[in-house]
């Protein structure tokens, strides 16, 4: 059977489960879908959706142009609102299913911080965004275009807002910046100073459900004070000089608020309720992580944890559990494998391994000082190597059950040890070189380096390295006033003594992945292919150095990660981990077609091949570590 008649075995994909749960929920909200309730996350790896509660979780990422949400807001008809960590804004009318990039009047800047909607969004389409260098945003057409709305505040610096629930008469609305508390009286079109102006930042602002009638609001400190206003935020007054050591992070007022008078607060890794209006608190929990954020109905409240996921009450706030089920929102970024096992890693997460081929994995242990991370090489024997972005080389012995640093620099951004041949190399971020003359032990700078001013990306070997000695390096030419940014592709035949650039591709993106195919016995070398932004680039093999560019997506989703078998130029099978799946070519890269039957709507960030023969397995693990097995001959 020739390689261009080989299917998969397997016609769809199967979820083995996440390389290890959880992660940092920055936002919750609650919406209604007719008499459904649903539940929502906004985490560094996209939105979330549950709608039994928590108990499993769906990753509503398609349309969302980065990933790092940092807020959200939910409409009375089940419209959502988002913003990013990098001043983004997005809305979704179809409960989550797809998202919509609004367009900015102003080039906004900074985090967005928290959202809010009109309380008569039926009618007026208005919602708000905070913005922590952006100031405050406004939409007045329920998403689709966002300007300034923060006319008085005299800061750019909004770290939280809140509305009124009646905006029959006044639209009147509270925001906090660094300097303090603004109110407006007209849905923000002009603010004013309160008397509630601090030398140290409010982060928390919440208004009674029953603003009408006892015209109460709270404004929460980073140093854990409480105040109250009772007067529609003309005074204030202190409530609680510390409700407990910590920063006071979120509030949630219940529904009830008129007859119970409950309150529940996140203060630092602790959760606070009052019943009396805010006057005396009790410790309802210590969570595992810090309480980012809180949002509920009168049966369910919510709070995102920092590298926790979520945590949920049935009691207004007196007991809580997990509700993070398989919620999977990590910072993993490569999916590799070495002798038959499964390895990942994150620059903040670490690196994981398995053993069973993705059934269940373990961390590796005492990373944390050397965090964040930059790049792994998995030479086999129990060996890990990694770089420490901030402190140099690492090696591991038994897979990473113990760590020494072998060389510090700041900057290693690519690495790879192949300790049979006692050789190493390393690339960083500012083009400079490495190399090993003794598989890791200690490294030497090589002078003048042609990568030199190029932040290296990768460095990889030829599988028949031991007989032609073939490496292959990409880096980041950046852009001039005449050149766009590029990413460079580099050879070397001498084991690194010497490079040659091969090729170069247009892109903003900073990443390339570089592989060769498997089952390949004659000239693997000269069959590498490469994927950086939308493309999947291949050798033209009856020309010397000549380079075909595919995109992959047509919608131009970003390609992460390829594994190739058989001969490119004799009908290979290429796999790609795409932000839209995962896409198959049965042609060696020339066309591509979807191949994400049972993981449609994944973001895929990587892909790595187990097994020989019939009992081949592709893995391929999606945006947030959530990972996925697909056998193939």
């Amino acid at each position: 059977m020739s390689v261009t008649e080989q299917a998969s075995t397997g016609d769809r994909w199967e979820c083995i489960g996440p390389v290890a749960g959880g992660g940092t929920v920055f936002s919750v909200a609650v919406s209604s879908r007719g008499e459904k309730t649903l539940y929502w996350a906004a985490t560094g790896c996209g939105m979330f959706m549950s709608e039994d509660e928590g108990e499993t979780w769906e990753q509503r990422i398609n349309g969302l142009t980065t990933p790092l949400v940092s807020a959200m807001a939910a409409a009375p008809n089940g419209a959502l609102f988002a913003g990013s960590l990098n001043a983004e804004l997005f809305r979704s009318m179809d409960f989550g299913k797809t998202w919509e990039k609004g367009t900015q009047g102003w080039d906004a800047e900074g985090t967005v911080t928290a959202m809010a909607v009109s309380p008569n969004y039926m009618q007026d389409g208005v919602a708000y965004a905070a913005l922590d260098g952006g100031a405050l945003m406004v939409t007045r057409n329920s998403g689709r275009h966002w300007e300034d709305s923060s006319f008085g505040m005299n800061s750019m610096t909004v770290i939280a807002v809140a509305v009124t629930p009646s905006w029959e008469q006044y639209e009147t609305m509270f925001g906090a910046t660094d300097q303090g508390v603004y109110i407006s009286r007209n849905g923000g079109r002009a603010w004013r100073a309160t008397s509630l102006m601090l030398d140290e930042q409010v982060g928390v602002l919440i208004v009674s459900p029953d603003y009408v009638n006892d015209q109460t609001v709270y404004a929460g400190t980073e140093s854990g004070t409480l105040y109250i206003s009772r007067d529609q935020g003309r005074t204030w007054e202190q409530l609680h000089e510390q409700i407990a050591d910590g920063p006071l992070n979120c509030m949630w007022v219940a529904p009830d608020f008129a007859e119970s008078g409950r309150l529940v607060a996140g203060i630092g890794n602790s959760i606070y309720v009052s019943s009396d209006r805010g006057s005396t608190w009790s410790l309802a929990h210590e969570m595992p992580g810090a309480v980012l954020s809180l949002a509920g109905d009168g049966a369910v409240v919510l709070t995102g944890l920092y590298d926790a996921g979520v945590y949920r009450s049935l009691d207004s706030g007196d007991t809580w559990e997990s509700a993070t089920g398989n919620l999977a929102a990590r910072g993993f970024a490569r999916l590799i494998t070495s002798d038959g096992l499964l390895c990942t890693m994150g620059p903040q997460e670490g690196a994981y391994l398995s053993e069973d081929a993705g059934d269940s994995w373990r961390a590796m242990e005492g990373l944390e000082m050397y965090l964040p991370l930059a790049a792994m090489s998995m030479p086999g024997d129990g060996q890990v190597f990694l770089s420490s972005q901030e402190l140099g080389i690492l090696r591991g012995t038994a897979y990473g059950k113990s760590w020494r640093l072998r060389y510090e620099k700041e900057g290693i951004s690519a690495l790879l040890v192949l300790p049979e041949e006692n050789l190493g190399w390393a690339g960083t971020v500012e083009g400079e070189l490495l190399t090993s003359r003794d598989g890791g032990m200690s490294w030497q700078s090589v002078e003048d380096p042609p990568t030199e001013g190029q932040e290296v990306l990768t460095i990889v070997a030829s599988p028949a390295f031991a007989e032609d000695r073939t490496l292959y390096m990409g880096t980041v030419i950046e852009g001039t006033r005449t050149n766009p940014t590029r990413v460079a592709l580099w050879r070397s035949r001498n084991r690194g003594r010497t490079w040659h650039q091969l090729t170069t591709q247009q892109t903003d993106s900073r990443w390339v992945h570089i592989t060769m195919p498997v089952g390949v016995t004659d000239g693997v070398a000269d069959q590498a292919v490469l994927a950086t932004g939308p493309y999947c680039l291949r050798p033209l093999r009856r020309a010397k150095d000549v380079w075909i560019s595919t995109a992959v997506d047509p919608n131009g989703a970003n390609v992460l990660s390829l594994v190739a078998i058989g001969e490119i130029d004799n009908g290979a099978l290429l796999y790609a981990a795409t932000g839209n799946g995962v896409y198959r070519s049965t042609d060696g890269g020339r066309t591509w077609h979807l191949f994400s039957e049972g993981m449609e709507g994944q973001s895929v960030i990587g892909l790595a091949l187990l097994g020989e023969g019939d009992s081949r397995a592709l893995y391929a693990m999606g945006l947030g570590g959530l990972v996925w097995k697909r056998s193939i001959a």
